[in-house]
């Protein structure tokens, strides 16, 4: 009994990490189904399609009328709600988000389950599933907003309470250092950043990583106050990103971002040539399915060639007549200290 005990034990705790990353790559529907008086109706199936991957899941509404979806994938979703004796409801259009609960109310119509009502339109803007305040950045914004450097990162910034957002080099590999709601910087990080359901921190001072390309990120969430305890560590904040999933369409893009020499202006404070500076950023993204409405694949590459200089002046070597202190063929001939003329015989 105690060799069955221990094994089940270990079980157990192996599956513990996976629960917990389902928690925060995942979002919950809710809501009540309510006939047109506004009596709740039990026992009514309720279906939530993700119309991208065709994959779903069902409840059945308790006695109170009230459902509830756990762990969907984020995306595009369609809502089936049927009863016996009304008329099937479908609510198409609805978007899950990371780790925001959305609610769904139906409001089903008396009549024959071969009749239907199709309800056009996304879930209520405003969260009142959970008391978290936070944003969600959505995948159009990293497609049409300017990106420094390509690092969605710089993104943080379009979320309230985000007092400084910086990206730097220390001790020669990158760090994400984010100030939320009046956080110190006391030289470690304050801020638990996430991939994918995975923590996404440096092991040294605990600041960021740094992020795939903005072509295989889906969306990110900033939650700056009252989240759940599920995320521990730091107090500061949340940083939940989520990169793109295949469908049962096939979908890609390619990127390449140049910058030359000759595009670029001068250094301020620099009399000299244009510093070099010849950089590419190259690469692309395909997903779709493997076997359709089951298994899906994704995946993104992302290349950079840099060819640049640190260090540039307008030195000029001397010769070998100037270094045998001889100027007569010296295009700029150097005067006497003493009496600001050239040197006799320019020597």
């Amino acid at each position: 009994m105690k060799a069955r005990f221990y094994t089940w034990a270990l079980c157990l705790l192996g599956l513990m990490p996976l629960l917990l990353n389902a928690q925060i790559t995942t979002t919950s529907m809710f809501g009540t189904v309510t006939d047109k008086t506004g009596a709740v109706v039990p026992d009514a199936q309720v279906t939530a399609t993700n119309t991208g991957t065709n994959i779903s899941r069902s409840v059945r509404s308790n006695a109170q009328g009230e459902y509830r979806i756990e762990f969907l994938p984020v995306g595009n979703y369609a809502v089936t709600v049927e009863a016996s004796g009304f008329r099937k409801f479908i609510q198409s259009g609805v978007t899950l988000q990371v780790d925001q609960t959305a609610r769904v109310d139906a409001s089903l119509e008396v009549g024959s389950a071969g009749q239907t009502v199709e309800v056009n339109g996304a879930a209520p803007i405003v969260n009142t599933g959970d008391p978290e305040l936070g944003r969600t950045v959505e995948n159009q914004e990293i497609v049409d907003l300017p990106i420094v450097n390509r690092n969605v990162y710089t993104l943080l910034d379009l979320t309230p309470g985000v007092q400084r957002n910086d990206n730097s080099i220390v001790l020669g590999y990158p760090e994400q250092r984010t100030l939320i709601n009046g956080g110190v910087d006391g030289g470690a990080g304050s801020v638990n950043y996430y991939l994918d359901g995975g923590t996404n921190m440096t092991g040294l001072r605990n600041t960021g990583n740094i992020l795939p390309n903005p072509d295989a990120i889906q969306e990110f969430r900033v939650q700056t106050n009252n989240y759940n305890a599920e995320y521990g560590r730091f107090a500061s904040g949340v940083v939940n990103v989520l990169t793109k999933s295949g469908t049962n369409n096939f979908h890609g893009s390619l990127f390449e971002f140049v910058q030359n020499t000759v595009l670029n202006a001068n250094d301020w404070g620099n009399t000299f040539d244009t510093p070099p500076l010849h950089r590419n950023r190259f690469g692309g993204a395909i997903g779709g399915p493997l076997l359709k409405n089951r298994t899906f694949f994704f995946g993104s590459y992302a290349g950079l060639r840099q060819v640049t200089s640190t260090f540039l002046n307008g030195a000029i070597v001397p010769t070998a007549l100037e270094r045998g202190g001889d100027f007569s063929q010296s295009a700029v001939k150097p005067n006497d200290p003493t009496t600001g003329k050239p040197f006799l015989n320019n020597f």
